[in-house]
């Protein structure tokens, strides 16, 4: 007889448990807690008993309720998994799957090699490895076990290894690494046999050798994404792979960091499979950063359980997880200020003077504003006299360092603001709102340049900034509206294709006024993009073409400020 504790994260769960039963309000149980209710229940145990954290029974009745069990009831696990595996805009299909034993251990102490659940349950999860695009696994589990991540225990095609490794510390010696060429042969498309997901570069020329010493070799694959809390971004990480591998669906199978990362970012698993083993390792279970996080960890709103050789598995998918909106809000968007989500911002006028400006050819006054938004500064160029005036001409134009300074042909935002400056020059009265802190609709200009990485490789504006994580705009346009009212504008002749800004500034706009966009062989896919996409509007018919039309001239040079 063994007398049996539940581990310390069950027995968390079971406290909470028993406040409820006492009036007590308490959250949603996490995993373990689900874990502890389909082990007892397979058990046939009292349930009041064991979320009293003991009970007595034997290795011996353990065995003959669940080695009879049939090995076709791992058949409706697949078939779960399988009806998930659909991806959600920029995001994969992941499923998440790992094997642990029943004092909580997924690995054991040292790190050391160790099988935890049977050959049927082995069997089921090579069933998943080939009904996957990717695997992925943490440097540690490659270091530990040098695994080849196939699917040999069942006929069908091998997925494609990923490894997350933030300090590219991937032994060249190891299997993965070593078999790379053989697996990208089989892989015409990309050449890819594996693919090393570390952090973008942050000086370390050791770091740098170990980069150049991986990416010379045949079939490997490195894949730089922005550092978050320390290790490779997973939002990034999955848009990565989606768009440049064309992983359409990722198994994440180990090790205790990377299950940790994804059971606290349960927004990005679309399945969850848990194997319970009848061991016992004294091991080591997920990541501790488990405990600093017990608010966001998973919980399950579908959740199923069977018997698979002499384990039980337990099977769900993440609660809130599966309408599409979810994930697609995972993937287009960041937590934005506190002034966007509230729709507040607040404008502050921090000083103004008159300056002669050559390409209205007109002295004009010039006043800046502070706003609640971090970074950003509303530069006001007024003409005229505007306060109380009917359809004062106004444009609205995010700051564009590439395109206003450089003249960049990428897009379209120089010739745009050198338009309005000849509008302005022809004009008696007008208004140019320059708002400095938007660069790159708002995601400034690192992550701008970032995402032209991405367009050269075939992404379009909007899937570079998802790509990134990035919302495909941050921009928001209330402030320009203030300082509009502020300036005693009431009637506004707006120039802009962009909605959202006649959506922001439909109470002063008596008439929208679209702008000319000049296509060259540089812009035509973002200016398509843009139409398209971001319904902005256009006077081109070229543009109804994705062949990109002659040239047009470009604004003359004495036109430009600059």
């Amino acid at each position: 007889m063994w007398r049996l504790r539940a581990p310390a994260p069950v027995l968390g769960v079971a406290r909470k448990a028993r406040a409820r039963e006492h009036g007590q309000n308490s959250k949603s149980n996490c995993i373990f807690g689900a874990l502890l209710q389909f082990w007892a229940r397979a058990q046939k145990l009292d349930l009041q008993a064991a979320l009293h954290g003991e009970h007595v029974w034997s290795r011996r009745s353990f065995c003959r309720r669940h080695v009879n069990g049939s090995a076709d009831e791992s058949a409706a696990v697949v078939e779960f998994v399988a009806r998930n595996l659909r991806s959600m805009d920029s995001l994969p299909a992941v499923t998440l799957t790992y094997a642990q034993s029943l004092d909580g251990s997924i690995a054991a102490a040292g790190n050391e090699r160790v099988l935890i659940s049977g050959q049927q349950s082995m069997a089921m999860t090579h069933r998943f490895r080939t009904m996957h695009d990717a695997i992925l696994i943490g440097v540690g589990t490659l270091l530990a076990d040098d695994p080849q991540l196939t699917a040999r225990l069942v006929p069908g095609q091998s997925p494609l290894p990923v490894v997350l490794d933030s300090r590219l510390r991937s032994p060249v010696t190891s299997r993965l690494v070593a078999g790379a060429a053989d697996r990208a042969a089989a892989r015409a498309a990309d050449g890819a046999g594996l693919v090393i997901v570390t952090t973008e570069n942050d000086g370390c020329v050791k770091k740098q050798e170990r980069y150049q010493a991986l990416a010379s070799i045949p079939g490997v694959r490195l894949l730089a994404v922005p550092e978050r809390d320390g290790y490779a971004s997973l939002q990034h990480t999955l848009n990565a792979l989606r768009k440049q591998f064309g992983c359409d669906s990722l198994m994440v199978e180990g090790g205790r960091a990377v299950i940790a990362s994804f059971l606290t970012n349960p927004q990005l698993v679309t399945s969850f499979v848990a194997t319970l083993s009848p061991k016992f390792l004294g091991g080591l279970g997920p990541s501790a950063n488990l405990q600093n996080s017990r608010d966001a960890l998973m919980s399950l709103h579908d959740m199923r359980s069977c018997t698979v050789g002499e384990d039980i598995v337990v099977y769900g998918a993440p609660a809130g997880d599966g309408k599409p909106s979810t994930r697609i809000k995972a993937a287009s968007q960041q937590p934005e200020p506190a002034e966007h989500v509230e729709h507040v911002e607040h404008v502050s006028l921090r000083s103004s003077c008159r300056m002669w400006i050559e390409a209205i050819d007109d002295e004009c006054e010039m006043k800046v504003y502070s706003t609640s938004k971090p970074g950003q500064e509303i530069v006001a160029l007024i003409k005229g006299q505007v306060a109380g005036a009917e359809a004062v001409p106004v444009r609205v134009h995010s700051e564009c360092f590439t395109g206003d300074v450089l003249g960049s042909k990428r897009c379209d935002c120089g010739p745009q603001l050198h338009s309005f400056l000849h509008t302005l020059h022809m004009e008696t009265r007008g208004v140019l709102l320059y708002i400095r802190g938007d660069e790159g609709r708002g995601i400034g200009l690192v992550d701008k340049i970032r995402a032209y990485e991405l367009q050269e490789k075939g992404l379009d504006t909007v899937d570079a900034n998802l790509s990134l994580g990035l919302a495909a705009d941050l921009r928001t346009f209330e402030g320009s509206r203030k300082v509009l009212e502020g300036l005693g504008v009431r009637s506004i002749r707006l120039y802009t294709n962009n909605p959202e800004k006649v959506e922001a500034l439909q109470p002063l706009a008596c008439e929208v006024c679209p702008m000319n966009s000049t296509p060259n062989e540089h812009n035509m896919d973002y200016l398509l993009t843009k139409r398209n996409r971001m319904n902005h509007r256009t006077l081109l018919s070229e543009l109804a073409t994705d062949k990109a039309p002659a040239p047009s001239p470009q604004v003359l040079s004495q036109d430009r400020p600059f």
